[in-house]
């Protein structure tokens, strides 16, 4: 009924599509749902995470038609950005600081006059600031971290105002 391919497991019978409890985050295009990406209420030991079965790995993005673009992690950032400040910049969520721009997302950014890289402060998020962006964009890849907090979400909690930070 969702328009996914029929999974079977090795004995023929066939395989569920598995849609753990918590916070469901559509990607929506066209009207279409193109991925659920689930934060799950209760981990335990596993990822906090989970990108359920037929979803495209396409990152999330909003308003690329700016001159200026704001590049996070998560969705929960991309969406809350583009709440704050996306009258100013586009705002590109990649999933994960290892993921690269898709052909669409990669044409949006190569015409945007800046893109600020406010990836995660953490190791990851560092790595991926100072080689594949500035390698892909050059110098208008800007290492943009967050004031206060490791994403826009916890600075925003802590007090950040996340437009005068998209400003400055």
């Amino acid at each position: 009924s969702w328009g996914l391919p029929a999974a079977v497991k090795s004995d023929g019978t066939a395989s569920p599509v598995w849609i753990p409890a918590g916070l469901v985050i559509p990607l929506i295009v066209g009207g279409a749902v193109h991925r659920l990406r689930i934060r799950r209420t209760d981990p335990g030991d596993g990822a906090r995470y989970v990108v359920v079965s037929g979803s495209s790995p396409a990152p999330m993005a909003w308003n690329l038609e700016r001159a200026a673009a704001v590049i996070v992690e998560s969705e929960l950032d991309g969406l809350l950005l583009n709440q704050e400040a996306g009258d100013l910049a586009g705002v590109v969520s990649m999933g994960s600081a290892q993921v690269k721009p898709d052909r669409i997302t990669h044409e949006a950014l190569t015409a945007a006059a800046v893109i600020l890289v406010s990836l995660d402060t953490d190791d990851a998020g560092a790595r991926a600031a100072w080689t594949l962006w500035p390698a892909t964009y050059g110098r208008k890849a800007k290492r943009w971290p967050c004031v206060g907090g490791k994403d826009p979400g916890e600075a925003r909690a802590k007090g950040l105002d996340l437009n005068n930070w998209i400003i400055a």
